[in-house]
């Protein structure tokens, strides 16, 4: 099979460059390919002729996409109409990462996969024009959303900003009064390549770690950190407005899955993170 990895840079990308290394693979990515371009997409999309394609790029900056906006449609909206109608040129099928941020948090209950989506930010919005693209489109695909996304390819993630902020500080104080569900990387590639291996049909699928319906808070999450790195320090629960932020969050980023198996719980896959990070 040959496998085009847009964003093959980034954390996702190079999980799946190593999920999918069996095969004959395209990495694409700045400075040397541009999504933005539609001319340079279809020319290497054509070039290449992929049987699949998968969009890990994305414009993820959740705060700077509100002061941002043409930027981050441009990458999380338009970009992805124009990766379908090149995967479609070439009957490439195209595996696309969507977001929680595409529902108003709203529901504590969660959102299933054809739940109504109601994006808050302008990341949300811009990935949901993002979906539309492709839905409307006649790609073969697989959209797959995910939420609260780590992994060891990048020194920034959610998990590394809260272990160098409680270093810093000796202490940590994490939001408790918003809930989701955390995902490795590493996991959502193995996963990725399963529902290409096992010829799922053209679809939406949710994929996080297996976590409690409810889902958990900042605050479980940065405690769990601390204590499975062994940190002697306090962690306290606070709320989101001692955090003012320029996007607005959703309340309940509560993506259920009803169509897959469950990945592993999330404390397995966070266990594994720190131990390979300190190894």
């Amino acid at each position: 099979m040959r496998v085009a990895i847009v964003g093959a840079k980034g954390m996702l990308g190079r999980e799946l460059e190593a999920a999918f290394g069996s095969n004959t693979m395209l990495g694409l990515d700045l400075p040397e390919f541009s999504l933005t371009n539609p001319a340079h997409v279809e020319q290497q999309i054509q070039a290449f002729k992929p049987d699949l394609v998968i969009n890990a790029a994305a414009y993820t900056n959740v705060d700077a996409c509100e002061a941002n906006s043409d930027l981050a449609m441009a990458i999380n909206g338009t970009a992805v109409g124009t990766l379908a109608e090149a995967c479609r040129q070439v009957n490439a099928r195209l595996v696309h990462y969507s977001t929680d941020y595409v529902f108003d948090g709203a529901n504590s209950q969660g959102y299933a996969e054809d739940a109504k989506t109601n994006p808050l930010s302008a990341y949300g919005r811009t990935k949901l024009v993002g979906e539309q693209k492709l839905l409307g489109s006649s790609c073969r695909y697989l959209m797959i959303r995910t939420a609260w996304l780590f992994g060891k390819y990048r020194n920034d993630n959610v998990v590394e900003k809260i272990i160098a902020r409680a270093k810093k500080d000796g202490k940590l104080r994490m939001v408790n009064d918003r809930w989701g569900k955390p995902t490795y990387a590493k996991d959502l590639a193995a996963v990725t390549l399963q529902l290409v291996q096992c010829g799922k049909p053209d679809g939406i699928f949710h994929v996080t770690n297996a976590t409690p319906p409810s889902g958990i808070t900042w605050y479980e999450f940065g405690l769990a950190i601390v204590e499975q790195l062994g940190l002697k320090i306090p962690v306290t629960p606070c709320a989101s407005d001692e955090f003012p932020q320029a996007a607005v969050r959703p309340v309940y980023s509560l993506l259920n899955n009803t169509k897959l198996p469950p990945l592993r719980p999330w404390q397995e896959a966070l266990k594994e993170y720190l131990s390979e990070r300190s190894a």
